[in-house]
């Protein structure tokens, strides 16, 4: 009888050939259920009962392999760093990923990524953060995008440190954005330096909208930034990514924080990132700075910088020691903001804090924060 059934499944067409053992092993997958009832019975199988079996049969090999290959991948992924829960979020991102074949898509960019200096611990992040990089060519897209960023950086190591920070650039055309925007950097006399610090810090800029980029470039010019400076470098990052709705809010944040145009364009002209702060951030800072310091609007848009440091940890515990200082006229009442919040940790309490603690018994408590009753002012 199986003899027989054997030779019933051998159809012209070559679609099933498989032995006698292959059919039984079928019985254990879950898309081979219509066998067991075949062999289960005394009858023959009508045409039907062969196509559906046909079908399982076909099914049933198919999910082997994809769960096979599934496996693979997974094992390469964590020979380049990825853990199992990265691996389950970028497959639920990109199903693709399981079933693409390891050899020709998978190992080749992975390889050519550590080649570059990617660590174990830098490979999964950037992947992540870009996950279209393992899906583009590598000889069309990435090794001559790679090229030619390596002859403007010159060196694996700085490649690897702006993919770290914008491993997206590799995905757009050398020929069509990169390339020219570097050129049009040259061209307004931007020196090598600020090339390098622009991919490096920012390689996003460099891989925005070519037309966008050359008008930012100019504008930055205009508003009276120098190209030989990191400030220019920063100013035409904030022109070219930010919507100019948003700027325009930003604008009257700083406005209802009693700043005038003017002085908003000042602040921005000495760090043009303050234009990245949030709102909350620079509404806080600047109530605290002008309401309760009493500093004018005017001082703090001379140096923006201080409206990044973090109110609690930074600002308020350093403006307490200043303010007794200044009530005994150790310091004097226009000192610059700058002076006292730049300074690292070390070098501001040698300065203030230190210096003054045997006039002013109580004063290291005053910066921790238990109080202004324990100065003896």
């Amino acid at each position: 009888m199986a003899a027989f059934f054997c030779r019933r499944l051998r159809p012209s067409n070559g679609i099933i050939g498989s032995s006698w053992r292959r059919i039984i092993q079928l019985q254990t997958v879950p898309f081979a259920q219509p066998i067991g009832k075949f062999l289960s019975s005394d009858r023959l199988p009508s045409k039907d009962e062969e196509q559906e079996l046909v079908i399982a049969t076909i099914a049933a090999s198919s999910s082997k392999k994809v769960a096979g290959n599934a496996e693979i991948v997974k094992t390469i992924l964590r020979d380049y760093g990825f853990t199992d829960a990265r691996i389950s979020k970028f497959a639920a991102v990109r199903p693709c990923i399981l079933s693409c074949n390891p050899d020709k898509i998978l190992l080749p960019k992975l390889e050519f990524f550590r080649s570059i200096g990617l660590s174990s611990t830098d490979l999964p992040r950037i992947i992540w953060a870009s996950k279209g990089l393992l899906f583009r060519s590598l000889e069309k897209q990435l090794i001559p995008c790679y090229n030619f960023l390596k002859s403007v950086l010159l060196l694996d190591e700085n490649v690897a440190k702006m993919l770290k920070r914008g491993p997206s650039i590799l995905l757009h055309d050398v020929h069509k954005t990169i390339a020219p925007n570097i050129a049009a950097l040259r061209e307004v006399g931007a020196p090598q330096s600020i090339i390098f610090f622009m991919l490096l810090r920012s390689p996003r800029t460099i891989h925005q909208d070519t037309q966008k980029f050359k008008e930012s470039l100019n504008k930055a010019v205009q508003m009276g930034f120098n190209p030989s400076k990191s400030t220019y470098a920063n100013a035409v990052q904030v022109l070219c990514e930010m919507h100019e709705s948003t700027w325009d809010h930003k604008m009257e944040v700083y406005g209802r924080c009693g700043l005038s145009r003017d002085e908003v364009l000042l602040a921005f002209r000495s760090h043009p990132l303050c234009m990245y702060l949030s709102e909350e951030k620079i509404t806080r800072a600047m109530d605290f700075l002008v309401k309760e310091m009493g500093w004018k609007p005017a001082a703090v848009a001379r140096y923006p910088a201080v409206i990044f440091f973090k109110l609690e940890k930074r600002i308020m515990p350093r403006c307490a020691v200043i303010k007794v200082l200044m009530e005994r006229g150790l310091v004097k009442k226009d000192i610059s903001l700058s002076t006292f919040l730049v300074p690292g940790e070390k070098s501001f309490l040698g300065m203030y804090v230190k210096r003054y603690e045997d006039d002013i018994p109580g004063l290291m408590g005053v910066y921790m924060g238990k109080g202004t009753s324990q100065a003896k002012i």
